[in-house]
């Protein structure tokens, strides 16, 4: 085909209205719609520097949060090494603004599996149970983002309106420790 009827014909294929800083940014919209993890308000409350430790806090209902950080056009390459900062308040629905309480940050192995354990936290002023994640890995943008659990009766009524379904997750109790899967999508 000669080029006078390669571009003729050319002008006949739609084109994709794609921003040059989607595609700067690996983001292609199109390919990998509905898979990443939404992003979330950091909250007031976010405090840099939070320890590496795989408990965070004991003193409340224990919790155990598992997961994946992957990535990817089918969001399914695991995240090894990356960092998860977490932070929530503490069983009274306080947050630690002095120290470290109910605060860390763990790093996914070379699977981009993570796990901690913590509490449930409670619900406060109307805001239902959640937990914050800022995740961090080499050469990929941050993503800020928080966890909420089904059946919490203030999903509904957060003035944030932020719980999409991708992060609103189920719980199972064994031996008196609720369980929870979280994956994350970069």
């Amino acid at each position: 085909m000669n080029r006078k009827n390669f571009l003729k014909a050319l002008g006949t294929v739609p084109l994709l209205n794609i921003p040059a800083t989607s595609m700067a940014e690996g983001n292609l919209p199109f390919l990998a719609e509905g898979c990443q993890t939404h992003k979330d308000a950091e909250g007031p409350y976010y405090k840099a520097d939070a320890p590496l430790k795989s408990v965070i806090e004991t003193k409340g209902t224990p919790l155990i949060i598992e997961g994946t950080i992957l990535t990817g056009l089918a969001c399914n390459t695991p995240v090894a090494q990356a960092i998860v900062d977490i932070w929530h308040c503490d069983d009274s629905g306080t947050y630690d603004l002095q120290g470290y309480r109910c605060r860390g940050h763990v790093k996914t192995d070379s699977s981009g599996k993570y796990t901690f354990t913590t509490i449930f936290p409670p619900a406060y002023g109307g805001r239902p149970r959640h937990i914050h994640f800022k995740i961090r890995a080499k050469g990929m943008k941050e993503l800020t983002t928080q966890l909420y659990f089904q059946g919490d009766p203030n999903i509904k009524n957060d003035f944030a309106r932020n719980a999409e379904k991708d992060r609103v997750i189920a719980l199972r109790t064994e031996d008196g420790v609720k369980k929870g899967i979280f994956n994350i999508v970069l």
